[in-house]
This record gives C-alpha cells, sequence and structure tokens, in this order.
C-alpha cells in the first residue's frame, strides 16, 4: 500500500506535463521561422508551427519572409499561455510591409491538435 500511492501520484503528475499550447501560422502561406525562449522549434520553413507546453509567459520570435518583396523580417511578441487552452496566432502584413503577430482564437485543449501529438513539437518547463 505505501509504494502503490507514490506510483499513482507519478502517473497523475505526468499527465498534467504538457496541458497548454501555442499556434503561429502565417496569412498567405509565407514560410515562417519560430523560436519560443530563444529556441528554435522548425529547421526548415514552414507555413504553421505549434508548440505545445506548460502553462506560463512566452517571448515568441517569428522570422517571416514577406511575399511582396522576398525580404525576411523579424517579429518579436510575449505571450501569458493559460492552462487549458491552445492560442493560436496569426502573422499578418499590415500595408503589405510591416508584419505582426495578432491573436486569432484560443482553443480548449480537447480540440482535435491537443489529441493529435505528433501535431507538436515538445518544449521543457521554462
Amino acid at each position: 500500500m505505501k509504494t502503490l500511492l507514490p506510483v499513482l501520484l507519478l502517473a497523475s503528475l505526468s499527465a498534467f506535463g504538457y496541458d497548454s499550447g501555442i499556434a503561429i501560422r502565417t496569412e498567405n502561406g509565407t514560410s515562417i521561422l519560430v523560436s519560443v525562449n530563444g529556441k528554435l522549434y522548425n529547421k526548415q520553413p514552414g507555413k504553421v508551427v505549434r508548440v505545445r507546453s506548460t502553462p506560463g509567459l512566452f517571448h515568441l520570435e517569428v522570422k517571416v519572409l514577406n511575399p511582396w518583396n522576398k525580404q525576411w523580417y523579424v517579429v518579436r511578441k510575449s505571450v501569458h499561455v493559460e492552462k487549458g487552452f491552445e492560442f493560436q496566432y496569426k502573422v499578418v502584413f499590415v500595408n503589405k510591409l510591416k508584419p505582426e503577430i495578432v491573436e486569432v482564437k484560443k482553443y480548449p485543449i480537447y480540440s482535435k491538435y491537443f489529441l493529435n501529438p505528433n501535431l507538436y513539437n515538445r518544449h521543457p518547463v521554462t
């Protein structure tokens, strides 16, 4: 009985390890490179990047290719992620020149994206 309680406690703590997330996509399907807290998550430029993590404050840095003038721009934003939600952000271009990161929606963790762990890059506890 004494060993069963610690085993159940450790199993329940691992279930709450990753219970929030961040998804970043682009407006026109352009290429992006995403860094979260200084760690690069996609080495090949892509159109959508998802990071599954614990709740807290994250510093996003997105390097995005402008489709009109074919130059790379870096956009930074600090976001606060709550437990139980996936926060979605979109990189939009203001006046076809300046990129900005705007929040689109937040979805509860029982959405189809949270049920498929292959869509996420794991982020360590910060």
